[in-house]
C-alpha cells in the first residue's frame, strides 16, 4: 500500500530545490540529542515558502531533543473524502525525499482503542495537512541515520471528545506496545479575509497582523497551559478560524499522560510577512511540549 504525494510541486518543491529549502531552514540545526523530553509538536501546514520556516523549528527541537520510533501526525481533512476520523493503516508514503514506512501495528491499536477512527486511506488520498510535514521527518531522521515510521491520523471532526478519545488512544497504545512516540498536531492558526469568506471583525489594513496575533495569542496560551476545555471556549468565543484544533488538543492529552509538565513557544509569524496581502492572511505557530 502506497500514498503518492498530492502536493509535491505546489505546497512544497518537487525536485532537488526541496533539498535547498530544507537546509537554508535547518541551517542552524545543532547536535542530535538524547534526552527525550518532548511528547508532542505543533507545526504549521501551509506551504513552506509562507510557513516552512515555522514548521522547521519545531523539527529542530524534536532532532536536539533526540528522535522517537514514531511520529504520530494528526491534521485536518481539508478535502471532506473518507472518514470524518481516519488512521492510516499501513504501507508507505512517498515524497520527493523517498518513502518512509507507516507504523501499521501502531495505526491499527490506536484504531481499536480511540472507539472513534476507521482505517481509511481515502480521507489522506488528497490531503495537504499531513503530507507536508513528512519532509521534515525524512530530513532529520536522515541526518540522524534513524529509521523512523509514521501514523497519520486525518480529523474531519473538532471538538474536545475526539481530542481525548485520540490523545488517549495514542498514549495507551505507546504503552502497550512499548513504543517511543512523538504526536505532531498539524494546524494552522487565524484564517482571515474575505479569501476565506471570514471577516468578523472590522481592523484597519495596518494594524491587522498585529490583531491576528493577538487572537491566536489567546489560543496558544491555552496550549502551553495544557488547557484543552479552554481552547475550545476561546474558539467558539472568538469564532476563530484556527483548522486544526482537535489535532493540537489530542496531543495536549498525551502528553499529559506522557508526562508532559511544560510548553514553549518556537516561533510565530503570518503569511502578511510574505505576501504582504490583507485579502488573506493566516497565523502559524511552532510549539513543544515536554517532560
Amino acid at each position: 500500500m502506497i500514498r503518492y504525494p498530492a502536493v509535491a510541486g505546489s505546497f512544497y518543491p518537487s525536485d532537488e530545490a526541496l533539498i535547498e529549502m530544507l537546509e537554508e531552514f535547518f541551517k542552524d540545526l545543532g547536535e542530535e540529542g538524547s534526552e527525550r523530553r518532548i511528547t508532542a509538536g505543533v507545526a504549521p501546514h501551509a506551504g513552506y515558502v509562507f510557513s516552512g520556516y515555522t514548521a522547521s523549528r519545531t523539527y529542530k527541537a524534536i532532532f536536539e531533543d533526540g528522535l522517537p520510533e514514531t511520529f504520530v501526525i494528526l491534521g485536518p481533512n481539508h478535502t471532506g473524502l473518507g472518514s470524518p476520523i481516519a488512521v492510516y493503516p499501513g504501507g508507505e508514503w512517498l515524497t520527493p525525499l523517498g518513502s518512509i514506512e507507516v507504523d501499521g501495528e501502531m495505526a491499527k491499536l490506536i484504531a481499536k482503542l480511540s472507539g472513534i477512527a476507521d482505517l481509511d486511506e481515502l480521507a489522506h488520498k488528497y490531503e495537504h495537512s499531513i503530507e507536508v510535514q513528512v519532509p521534515f521527518i525524512q530530513y532529520i531522521s536522515e541526518l540522524a541515520g534513524k529509521k523512523v515510521r509514521i501514523v497519520p491520523i486525518t480529523l474531519g471532526i473538532q471538538d474536545e471528545e475526539v481530542s481525548r478519545a485520540l490523545g488517549k488512544a495514542i498514549f495507551e497504545a505507546s504503552e502497550e506496545l512499548g513504543r517511543d512516540v512523538v504526536v505532531i498536531a498539524s494546524t494552522d492558526f487565524m484564517h482571515y479575509g474575505p479569501v476565506y469568506g471570514y471577516v468578523p471583525f472590522r481592523v484597519r489594513a495596518n494594524e491587522l497582523p498585529h490583531r491576528i496575533r493577538e487572537w491566536d495569542f489567546r489560543l496558544i496560551r491555552r496550549i502551553l497551559d495544557f488547557d484543552v476545555d479552554g481552547l475550545f471556549r476561546e474558539l467558539r468565543e472568538m469564532r476563530h478560524t484556527m483548522c486544526g484544533p482537535a489535532a493540537v488538543g489530542s496531543a495536549i492529552v498525551y502528553s499529559r499522560l506522557a508526562g508532559a509538565v511544560e510548553g514553549e513557544l518556537l516561533h510565530y509569524t503570518t503569511s502578511y510577512e510574505v505576501s504582504r496581502s490583507t485579502e488573506a492572511v493566516v497565523g502559524y505557530a511552532s510549539i513543544v511540549l515536554r517532560r
